[in-house]
């Protein structure tokens, strides 16, 4: 297989975690609007919601800015793992990355799908089309790849 078809893959990986950093530091600026966003189709309002209901508004809050750093954290992480995978052409290191990857952008893509929020469902499908061609274009390759015999 071409070696810029791996590198390709890679580099696409690579901007896909970047991508990631960058949804989840979206979704930490606009955290309030993303809320009033998921509460439009409730019959309460936000606004009224956080007054009546104190606690369970600061889970809301506290779930949505949880997702943001977990979107940070797994940017970080195919970053670091493409990186890799660009300088050592690693088999390991692409099989965690594809399945810690798909595992993680079709959950974010099946919950958004869930709660009927269409921009951040269209984001997180973005990102999982994304990472999934990044991940499909080098796959014959690592597949025929051999472990080491120690």
């Amino acid at each position: 297989m071409n070696i810029k078809f791996i590198r390709f893959g890679s580099l696409m990986t690579l901007y896909n975690g970047i991508y990631a950093i960058i949804y989840g530091i979206l979704i930490l600026i606009f955290s309030k609007l993303i809320i009033t966003e998921y509460f439009r189709k409730n019959p309460i309002p936000w606004s009224l919601f956080t007054v009546n209901f104190q606690y369970p508004a600061k889970l809301y809050y506290s779930l949505i800015l949880s997702h943001g750093f977990l979107l940070i954290s797994l940017g970080i992480f195919i970053i670091y793992l493409s990186y890799f995978i660009l300088k050592r052409k690693d088999k390991l290191a692409w099989l965690v990355l594809f399945s810690s990857g798909v595992i993680s952008w079709a959950s974010l893509f099946i919950i958004h799908v869930a709660i009927g929020s269409l921009i951040i469902t269209i984001l997180s499908f973005i990102g999982w089309v994304s990472f999934i061609i990044g991940m499909l274009i080098p796959i014959r390759y690592y597949l025929g790849k051999e472990y080491k015999v120690f």
